[in-house]
């Protein structure tokens, strides 16, 4: 058991040399999976995560990015929805049997960090033909005041992925499309191959793992990470932390 361990953390930090450059350093996290990248502070994720609300409202601005600002929603530092598809890709609430839920639901709110993350992550989606999102939420308030600020879901810096949607009307769903059990590393040299050897099931891994190449997400969890995301991707922008978590 001890040299299978050893195994799976020499895979991570391969996939980490890979991923980042260099050689990782071991991260004080409760995962064994999670690494602190050299040059930790030179990666997209953590920049983001400093920035203060004018830096990052203005990066958005000189990308374009389609948004409209919120009014203040506690424990998000600069709270926004998107207005518009980015880099061509529309993002959209899972069915929640209300009207323009993107316009309603607290759900859509993100904060500035996360989007410009999710900026990033439209390329790489836009590179594979996706042209759609669905997702479960960004925003809940489940959690706020208990849930330190800049981390998760109540600081709006969390995205949970369930579909996705190409052009030629293919979805990828990740409950039906995964095709993996939790445990072990999803990218680079020794990664969990799929159970099921489709083309849905590699897109999925390629979108993971060139995201995670970009470093502009510090917590990207898949089906591998555990039982409770074996229907959606969580990519999340965590503040006051050196480590990345990519499994």
């Amino acid at each position: 058991m001890a040299a299978s361990r050893s195994l799976s953390a020499l895979v991570v930090a391969t996939f980490c040399a890979f991923a980042f450059g260099g050689t990782p350093q071991q991260a004080l996290a409760k995962s064994r999976f999670a690494l602190e990248p050299p040059n930790v502070e030179a990666k997209r994720a953590f920049r983001y995560a400093a920035m203060s609300n004018d830096a990052c409202q203005q990066e958005l601005d000189k990308r374009k990015f389609p948004y409209e600002l919120e009014p203040p929603t506690k424990q998000v530092e600069l709270p926004l929805r998107f207005s518009g598809p980015i880099r061509g890709v529309t993002y959209k609430l899972t069915d929640r049997g209300i009207k323009d839920p993107e316009k309603t639901s607290i759900a859509a709110i993100a904060d500035c960090r996360l989007a410009l993350a999710i900026d990033d992550l439209s390329r790489v989606l836009a590179k594979h033909g996706v042209v759609e999102v669905e997702y479960l939420s960004m925003y809940r308030r489940r959690g706020v005041g208990f849930v330190k600020p800049g981390k998760r879901h109540p600081s709006g810096r969390a995205i949970d992925i369930a579909v996705m949607k190409k052009k030629d009307g293919t979805k990828l769903s990740i409950y039906s499309d995964w095709h993996g059990r939790p445990g072990g590393s999803t990218c680079g040299e020794g990664a969990k191959k799929p159970t099921k050897d489709t083309p849905a099931a590699k897109t999925l891994r390629a979108i993971m793992c060139e995201t995670a190449g970009l470093g502009s997400f510090n917590l990207m969890l898949s089906p591998h990470y555990d039982w409770g995301h074996r229907d959606h991707f969580h990519f999340e922008v965590r503040s006051d932390i050196r480590w990345f978590l990519i499994q």
